[in-house]
């Protein structure tokens, strides 16, 4: 990697005219900004840990926000990867048409898990929606995972704090057949939500690095601090978890948000027997004056761990502080390049082109793109980029 006081001595011989130094602080960034805008360069591809584990049915997962555009190069399994486990970028259009029918193939016959290898099709898509970036995975997976409850019908669920009105919703839900649909009352405290104390689980296998993932549909995400799931066998013996975001790292939204509790993050009251789980209490925290609402929602309550993966992409940021931090903007001459040899000559005639077009000095500017271009050539030849593809299918002959 090259400073920012060491690529301005590079450049510095390229121009023909003086520049001040805040333009050539904006020249810096420029060229910066141009060269990873066209090139996939080898020094920017990042390798990021999978957020949360993947899970097969849980479609939408952290994105780092430094990815560039859609530049995902894999999605690699930490350990035993098999032949056939590649993948296909594609819209975000045509993953939601065809996420829920991967297990079978182009004619429809059905694909089976041999050996924790997949031999159909997996699916990456990149949504990028309100300026928030999501990665959306399909892939059938082998992981532990249970039910604790569909919450398709009331049962033994009952009310949680402010909670009034616990019904079952036969018309509006995301899994199954139904949810638990509640309405928030008067009192003005500052829970609402359900609780049940006659289910039957084991968490064992899921206390330390397993997650709890349940759909909430919020009528109104205004003045909701958190969600809050407890899990345990006695309403004094449990385990609790909270969290400020949906799934896939966003705020709450209203209407269907998958919510993940992760044990890691747990506290513990009283001495919870991990065999005999028989409670469970999932509510918000809100204002005091959040009163008088209707219609929110439970729905599938569900323990997992996944499958640990790594994801590979080329990230937009072009440089990092001295303590490592990747950053979009340079600001000052300690901060570093993400460029190796071979693409700081790119930055080098890039620069000087950007900087002689300042100076007013279109031939010389001319000369130097020329210059530029003769070394992207090279560099594209001998350094491909890795980024999937974008596949999209227009017309199925299966």
């Amino acid at each position: 990697m090259y400073s920012r006081a060491k690529l301005k001595q590079i450049c510095a011989p390229m121009v023909t005219g003086d520049i001040s130094e805040q333009d050539q602080d904006i020249l810096m960034n420029s060229t910066m900004s141009e060269l990873i805008s066209e090139i996939d360069l080898s020094s920017t591809k990042r390798k990021s840990i999978l957020s949360p584990n993947l899970f097969e049915y849980q479609f939408q997962y952290t994105c780092p926000t430094d990815l560039k555009d859609k530049a995902v190069c894999d999605i690699q399994p930490q350990v035993n990867r098999g032949r056939f486990d590649d993948w296909r970028l594609t819209t975000d259009e045509e993953f939601d048409r065809i996420k829920l029918d991967q297990r079978t193939d182009i004619i429809g016959d059905p694909i089976k898990l041999g050996r924790n290898t997949w031999s159909g099709e997996n699916l990456i898509a990149v949504t990028d929606h309100d300026f928030t970036k999501k990665i959306l995975i399909s892939k059938p997976i082998s992981s532990t995972k249970i039910t604790i409850d569909p919450l398709t019908s009331v049962g033994d669920w009952v009310l949680f704090g402010d909670t009034e009105n616990v019904v079952v919703d036969n018309s509006n839900y995301v899994k199954n057949s139904g949810s638990v649909k509640f309405d928030i009352s008067s009192v003005g405290g500052t829970t609402a939500g359900i609780q049940n104390s006659a289910l039957s689980f084991d968490l064992t296998t899921y206390k330390t690095e397993g997650h709890a993932f349940i759909w909430v549909y919020i009528a109104d995400s205004d003045d909701i601090t958190n969600f809050i799931l407890r899990l345990g066998s006695s309403s004094g013996a449990y385990y609790q978890m909270s969290t400020t975001s949906n799934n896939e790292g966003t705020t709450f939204v209203n209407g269907w948000n998958l919510l993940r509790f992760d044990f890691s993050g747990k506290s513990t009251t009283g001495t919870p027997v991990d065999v005999s789980g028989t409670y469970c209490a999932a509510y918000m925290t809100k204002a005091t004056g959040k009163i008088s609402e209707v219609g929110y929602r439970f729905n599938d309550l569900t323990l997992g761990i996944g499958d640990y993966y790594n994801l590979y992409y080329y990230t937009e940021y072009g440089w990092q502080t001295v303590a490592g931090v990747y950053i979009l903007e340079s600001n000052i001459d300690t901060d570093y390049a993400n460029i190796g040899q071979d693409e700081m000559t790119l930055f080098k005639y890039k620069y000087a082109e950007l900087a002689e077009r300042h100076l007013r000095n279109t031939t010389q500017s001319e000369y130097n793109r020329k210059l530029y271009e003769i070394k992207k050539k090279d560099y594209t030849n001998t350094h491909p980029s890795e980024r999937l593809l974008l596949n999209n299918t227009y017309y199925n002959i299966g």
